[in-house]
């Protein structure tokens, strides 16, 4: 300590006399004795500033701070570090303090007496909390928690107990960061059992933080059922769809879990669905995952709609002799609607032209502008007795197909040569 000192003076002097008082305090930090951080290369946050002439090597003070960590019994040692450490921490300086707890562990931390070595690591535990090294912190509590009696086989001190007691709610803490919620409340269980025997029950040092992780573990159990409900939603909606697809008779890919219902629908379209505006109230999506906190009988929880109730379905209206042949979206077309309608919204004149549609087995039907898309539906699904199952098939997984052509002569023969190709297995592509 002496020679450092004396490095110190000797260093300001020939620097050329008085220096300004910044200088001055920053010789200081230098000198173990008035260190308020540890240097980088023992695990401080202090950088080593470039050496001018006449001033200290960082190397003199580091070897006069490991001279330091040698003078005086472990116990003495012990307790210079962890008091800096402590003034640093007091000053939010969390990392600073961390590496003095550390040095004296490393130094003498396997010479001093169990309680003292259990208060270092019970130090040190906080300062990596604060850190958020959550990990860091469960393993020097652990090491806290191995060793909870230095007096046996005499009862453990009062201190020992306190040095329990928050490394338990320091444990509890980090557990929770971790979003380790059981093990964070059993540790606070722990916490209020030892404050229970110790006559302090009405201390209860862990209760803001058990309030903290049952919130979250309530959190976790409402997400978890919002989740599962959904999912259940999601599952029994897209049966009640498939059942009512198949009753009309559409002709769709089987869903699989690698490829569920309209996976192939593009993101910015709607694939089939069925009507909001005449779904059941108990079928509407905007019923609650879950009831009220309040528990009340006018909850009614959410019940997939009924087969019979309405789809509306994208189409695609194909008309290949437009100048130039095109092939647009009808984004929502509802079973209820006529196909005079469905041409009207794409800007179509239903007296000048003729909707035609090919079933799945290969028969082309001609669609009447007054009639529903439901009816229609039904008569491309109708085939007499003992034949082959037949239907509309929704192209590409999710959008029906149908053709207009002008009516008159020259959509007659365009019709009859796509028939020929629908036969042989061709498809109307523009």
């Amino acid at each position: 300590m002496e020679e450092a000192l004396e490095k110190l003076a000797v260093s300001s002097s020939a620097a050329g006399g008085a220096r300004p008082d910044g200088d001055i305090w920053g010789n200081f930090d230098a000198v173990p004795l008035f260190m308020q951080s540890l240097p980088e290369e023992l695990g401080g946050t202090t950088k080593t500033k470039d050496l001018k002439e006449g001033e200290t090597n960082p190397s003199d003070t580091l070897a006069a701070l490991q001279a330091l960590a040698y003078d005086g019994d472990p116990s003495e040692i012990a307790a210079g570090f962890r008091e800096q450490g402590n003034d640093l921490f007091k000053r939010r300086k969390f990392r600073d303090a961390l590496g003095f707890y550390t040095r004296a562990l490393d130094e003498v931390g396997k010479e001093l007496p169990i309680e003292e070595r259990r208060t270092l690591l019970g130090n040190r535990a906080a300062a990596n909390l604060e850190l958020g090294n959550y990990g860091a912190t469960l393993r020097d509590c652990s090491l806290v928690l191995q060793q909870t009696n230095g007096d046996y086989p005499n009862p453990p001190s009062e201190a020992s107990h306190r040095t329990t007691a928050k490394a338990l709610l320091r444990s509890a803490r980090a557990l929770s960061a971790l979003d380790k919620l059981p093990e964070a409340l059993d540790a606070l269980r722990r916490l209020a059992m030892l404050e229970e025997e110790l006559g302090e029950k009405d201390k209860d040092s862990g209760k803001k933080w058990r309030d903290e992780v049952e919130r979250k573990v309530r959190d976790k159990e409402r997400k978890e059922a919002e989740k599962a409900e959904r999912e259940r939603r999601k599952r029994e909606g897209d049966a009640a769809l498939v059942l009512a697809l198949a009753q009309r008779g559409v002709v769709f890919p089987k869903p699989t879990a690698k490829k569920p219902l309209f996976s192939d629908c593009p993101t910015d379209v709607t694939p089939p669905h069925f009507d909001p505006d005449i779904m059941p109230v108990t079928s509407l999506p905007s019923i609650p995952l879950l009831p009220p906190a309040s528990s009340s009988s006018d909850y009614t929880p959410w019940q997939p709609a009924p087969p019979e109730t309405p789809l509306i379905f994208p189409v695609f209206l194909l008309l290949p002799l437009a100048s130039p042949p095109t092939r647009d979206l009808i984004m929502a077309f509802p079973e209820e609607a006529t196909f005079g309608d469905a041409l009207a919204s794409m800007d179509q004149d239903a007296s000048e032209t003729q909707l035609y549609l090919a079933t799945k087995r290969g028969r082309v039907l001609k669609i009447g502008a007054k009639l529903t898309l439901g009816k229609v539906l039904a008569a491309a699904g109708k085939v007499k007795e003992g034949e082959p199952a037949d239907g509309w098939e929704l192209r590409e997984g999710w959008a029906f197909e149908m053709v207009g052509v002008p009516k008159g002569a020259k959509g007659e023969e365009w019709i009859q040569e796509w028939k020929k190709e629908v036969q042989q297995g061709s498809k109307a592509i523009l």
